[in-house]
């Protein structure tokens, strides 16, 4: 399929307001960085083989937007240092991360986005505002804040993926859950949030490169695929889980050893328990995949068996008549 040429601006147009949100030095900047951010990605999520394109890019559209609008009127007194404008300012960008518990807009938004969309998404559209949030986090006073989404993203995430049938939904659930390791990291050090990021966006890329080459929406379509596709597909989802050895589980490794070593334990032991929660539904995913299709491998053997009895009952009082008749 042939990518229409516009397309290849818009990717260009999109890195570009990246950089532009990386390299500024003043608020104005960001938010002008912000808003070609929006208005580049828009037109990638319209799709004409989807029919809830459309409502996606209105939802994004008017989050993205109302979250624009607090972070230029917040921006603008923050020179006051007025400690509710800093926390205006920081939920406005935990709200265009989809980070609990501002996420309502995610779920609804990815049954209506494609798998190289979702990418985009999960990944290059929360690189400026975790930027901005590692940026503000300087001072102490927006620790609180910080805290408290930590745990939201890290219950919520694991506990909306358990109840989530569509394989988008459960994708965007786990990125809400990966956002409380990301964040976490954030507190320690910034190569700790940037290398975990990067090994996260690694993995979520070659997890949705294997769901998008198969077409795969659903739990039920994992059983429709290829011995070779369910393997693959089940190695991506564990190491996104971070189990051991998989790749995903070395960042969270690093995570964990540092939290111990500042001894914050009571953020340690709630991602671990998110963690747990979340590597039952990538197990599930797994078990479902293989269980299900060597069940169905079963039954057509059983029908077959039962298909070929039948027909030798059938046919055997008729072979030695025919047989007789010619001889």
């Amino acid at each position: 399929m042939l990518m229409h040429p516009s397309l290849f601006l818009f990717y260009l147009s999109l890195v570009l307001s990246i950089f532009l949100i990386i390299s500024a030095n003043s608020w104005f900047i960001i938010w002008v960085g912000l808003e070609m951010n929006l208005i580049f990605f828009i037109p990638l999520m319209l799709s004409k083989t989807n029919k809830y394109s459309s409502e996606a890019g209105i939802k994004y559209f008017l989050v993205q937007a109302f979250t624009s609008v607090l972070i230029i009127s917040s921006s603008l007194i923050l020179s006051e240092s007025y400690l509710a404008v800093e926390y205006v300012l920081l939920s406005a960008i935990f709200l265009k991360t989809g980070s609990a518990p501002f996420h309502q807009w995610l779920p609804s938004l990815v049954e209506g986005l494609s798998w190289s969309c979702l990418m985009i998404l999960f990944i290059l559209q929360k690189v400026s505002p975790l930027l901005l949030i590692s940026f503000l986090l300087k001072e102490a006073l927006n620790y609180s804040l910080v805290y408290t989404v930590i745990i939201a993203c890290a219950v919520i995430g694991s506990i909306g993926g358990l109840m989530s049938v569509s394989l988008r939904k459960i994708m965007a659930y786990s990125s809400i859950s990966h956002m409380s390791w990301v964040l976490s990291s954030m507190l320690l050090s910034n190569f700790g949030w940037v290398s975990y990021y990067a090994m996260y966006s690694l993995v979520l890329i070659c997890t949705l490169s294997v769901f998008n080459s198969m077409k795969m929406y659903t739990i039920n379509q994992l059983t429709l695929s290829s011995v070779k596709s369910r393997l693959v597909s089940g190695i991506s989802l564990l190491s996104l889980g971070g189990l051991p050895p998989f790749t995903g589980f070395v960042p969270k490794f690093m995570v964990s050893v540092s939290l111990l070593q500042t001894k914050t334990y009571f953020i340690f032991l709630v991602l671990l328990m998110g963690t747990f929660l979340s590597l039952f539904f990538y197990l599930r995913l797994v078990l479902v995949s293989v269980v299900l299709s060597s069940s169905n491998m079963v039954f057509k053997s059983n029908f077959e068996l039962k298909k070929s009895k039948m027909v030798f009952n059938v046919m055997g009082p008729v072979i030695p008549s025919l047989a007789f008749l010619f001889w």
